[in-house]
């Protein structure tokens, strides 16, 4: 068994000796101070009687947060001073095909003696638990034949096998333990209001020959979307304000460079070369078309952001014009300084584009999203926000513009103004001959044609 993954697992039991035999499992993912943090099932906790019968190893925990047993069958319990390695957590939109282990525990014998083992198998289709109005994916769960899932498995953590990430947590069995049942982990979110946001595992994809992408976890939550009345530069597109909604998602920490285009395309259009720069002269169907090549060699749902999607991970949690605050300076973004904003003062004017990654990132860990190249965004373009989505999705409908889509965040020519959080701009999106232009991608949003 693999000892790190072992030691993760907490036994879950009842300090009621008439449920003595009652038993689940749970495993640890957080840490804060002097306390730990375990996933677990809300049915294991009313199984063995509730918070006040609940013990894990031994040790009386606290409940933060119950989803519903019948819906959202997750529960957060939290530990003082236990000190068991961390499982990451990882929230997909697809995982159909994955090889996973589920590490549970389980009462052997006549003698009902716990013993903990790891079952094996491959996620199978996707359907949805509702709670709330809301609604989560759960995955299937085929268990290979020299395995079965028994009794006590309710809450254990299945276990992407080749990332180690973890995918959902197993709430039921069925055919004797030959199939079952997990939860995706993005329930957290809609159970627990006091989640951390660093909760969910970012990842990196090996796009070959020394490539990477790293891709960073994007918590779900409610932000105000569009710009003030008052805000310098304002334009009536970005009205009205208005709040949106997402669930959690990922987007690449940069927009994406040349060397990670020639890696999936095979070819460099760029005018400013370097391998670090980002890529630019793409149009939206060349970033569309890098989005599917990209899927199929990594086995994952990667797409250009939703308008909402750029503008909620671009903010961070801000209101201001700029994640930085009220205004910009060209120590901190690449545009073109001879014009300023607010109190700031001129500044450089590179007049090209630089690597990415060299200038501040936001409090989400991005980098870039204000200047170096404006991004295409999935949505067609309108001219302002009057029947928008409110829940993250690109908003599809063409408002008579068949051709033109949205750009977000500026470029190193754009005068500050333009490199607002809520400036939206629109460009025909079969021009590919623009070196202010280029592209990021999410997983797990989006759209790709």
């Amino acid at each position: 068994m693999n000892k790190q993954l072992e030691k993760s697992i907490v036994l879950i039991t009842s300090a009621d000796d008439r449920k003595k035999n009652v038993i689940g499992t749970g495993f640890t993912f957080y840490r804060e101070q002097n306390y730990t943090y375990l996933l677990t099932c809300a049915h294991v906790v009313e199984d063995v009687g509730g918070e006040e019968s609940l013990l894990v190893d031994s040790i009386s925990p606290k409940v933060l947060a119950m989803g519903d047993i019948q819906g959202f069958d997750l529960a957060v319990l939290r530990v003082e001073n236990l000190n068991h390695p961390l499982l990451q957590l990882i929230s997909l939109s697809e995982a159909e095909n994955r090889k996973f282990q589920i590490p549970g525990n389980y009462l052997y014998g006549e003698e009902k003696k716990r013993r903990l083992k790891i079952v094996e198998g491959v996620v199978g289709k996707k359907s949805f638990l509702t709670q709330h109005n809301q609604r989560v994916i759960a995955w299937e769960l085929l268990i290979n034949s020299d395995y079965r899932l028994r009794k006590g498995y309710s809450g254990a953590p299945v276990v992407d096998c080749r990332t180690g990430d973890v995918l959902g947590v197993a709430t039921n069995m069925e055919k004797d333990g030959a199939e079952g049942l997990a939860i995706s982990v993005e329930a957290l979110s809609n159970i627990w209001p006091g989640i951390p946001p660093t909760i969910f595992s970012s990842f990196t994809e090996d796009l070959g020959k020394g490539v990477m992408l790293e891709m960073v976890a994007i918590p779900g939550g409610t932000f105000l979307m569009g710009s003030p009345k008052n805000e310098e530069g304002k334009d009536d597109t970005e009205s009205p304000q208005h709040e949106v909604t997402l669930q959690p998602f990922y987007m690449s920490k940069y927009p994406i460079t040349q060397n990670q285009y020639q890696a999936i395309m095979g070819k460099n259009p760029s005018h400013f070369k370097g391998g670090n720069r980002p890529v630019e002269c793409v149009s939206w169907y060349d970033a569309t078309e890098f989005c599917q090549k990209l899927s199929q060699k990594t086995e994952k749902i990667y797409k250009l952001p939703s308008e909402s999607q750029w503008e909620y991970a671009c903010r961070a949690g801000t209101t201001t014009p700029f994640y930085f605050g009220e205004t910009i300076t060209t120590d901190l973004v690449n545009y073109n300084g001879n014009y300023t904003y607010g109190n700031s003062p001129q500044g450089k004017y590179r007049k090209q584009t630089t690597d990415v990654g060299i200038f501040p990132p936001n409090a989400f860990g991005l980098y870039d999203m204000h200047g170096n190249v404006c991004e295409w965004c999935a949505d067609d373009w309108h001219g302002n926000y009057e029947g928008v989505p409110t829940d993250g999705s690109a908003w599809l409908e063409n408002d008579e513009k068949k051709h033109y889509a949205l750009l977000r965040g500026g470029s190193w020519s754009y005068i500050p103004i333009i490199c607002r959080s809520a400036y939206r701009d629109i460009y025909d999106r079969r021009a590919n001959l623009i070196n202010i232009i280029g592209f990021r991608v999410v997983c797990g949003g989006g759209r790709t044609l």
